[in-house]
């Protein structure tokens, strides 16, 4: 029994993409154009959002993708989202719109002080 789970992995044809920092810009990128052109409804993306992002990723990183290969990251960012939604939440948080990060308010001796 133990066998024949190993054979259904060696059969496994899935293929997996690394991404790397320059590919989710431009996916951002994409992906802000397709929700300004109202390819976003509901809270799921369309069909042709996520082709396009297919599209552009495969020609500018001369990569062959596929729908679920965008799909991913995007998951990825919605969990991310909701994991900094949540932290900002709580008082002694904020957000750094120049770094893109996390501060964190500390009192010091009675001094305000970020990090």
């Amino acid at each position: 029994m133990v066998e024949s789970s190993i054979e259904d992995k060696k059969d496994d044809t899935r293929s997996y993409f690394t991404w790397n920092l320059e590919m989710e810009r431009v996916l951002a990128d994409v992906m802000r154009d397709q929700r300004n052109l109202g390819r976003k409804g509901d809270g799921n993306w369309k069909a042709v959002a996520y082709n396009t992002a297919t599209h552009v990723l495969s020609d500018r990183f001369k990569v062959q993708l596929i729908g679920d290969n965008v799909k991913n990251p995007i998951k990825l960012w919605r969990t991310w989202y909701g994991i900094v939604s949540d932290i900002l939440s709580h008082s002694g948080f904020d957000w750094d719109s120049t770094n893109t990060c996390l501060q964190l308010k500390m009192k010091m001796h009675g001094m305000n002080t970020l990090r």
